[in-house]
């Protein structure tokens, strides 16, 4: 092939071992968790101190080097609310933005004729962007609208379903 050679546009590297994670180059947090430790950091025993720079640059598996960290989500699992209504030809809010995080959020047009607009923080109509056909089914559980939301319908009294989940901000 002809022309320049490629460059990446981000100095990320893959993971040598999944088994042991180094905080760089890869946008893992390099500020100790002290929050979870039953005393002060500075009485943490040497072998959970802070990796040096060199042991952090390695990819080669050490000894408990660093402060452990849960690098998982605490609020990844949801506890859903689900709520059925009939919608009509004129747009309504059925929920309003959270005061936390919404972490799911989904949508059923259980109608066997009526499709659904959906609209995110502005009344909604046919020329809304989302619309729920007959028997469909929306999730949002990775990116998740934080928007109030509204919705109206193709005919009146037309079934609607959904289902969210919120933690505290």
């Amino acid at each position: 092939m002809n022309g320049p050679p490629v460059r990446w546009l981000s100095n990320l590297e893959p993971w040598a071992n999944p088994q042991y994670i180094p905080p760089t180059p890869h946008n893992l947090s390099q500020v100790p968790l002290t929050r979870n430790l039953p005393k002060p950091i500075s009485d943490v025993p040497p072998q959970f101190k802070l990796a040096s720079p060199e042991q952090r640059a390695s990819t080669t598996p050490a000894s408990t080097v660093g402060l452990v960290q849960d690098v998982r989500d605490s609020f990844k699992y949801a506890s859903l609310t689900t709520v059925s209504l009939t919608v009509g030809t004129t747009s309504i809010k059925f929920l309003d933005a959270p005061i936390g995080k919404r972490n799911f959020l989904g949508f059923r047009n259980p109608s066997t004729s009526a499709s659904l607009y959906i609209d995110f923080n502005s009344q909604a109509s046919t020329n809304s962007w989302l619309i729920l056909t007959p028997g469909a089914i929306v999730l949002f559980d990775q990116v998740v609208s934080q928007d109030d939301l509204y919705v109206v319908s193709t005919a009146a009294a037309t079934p609607f379903a959904y289902a969210y989940s919120t933690y505290p901000g």
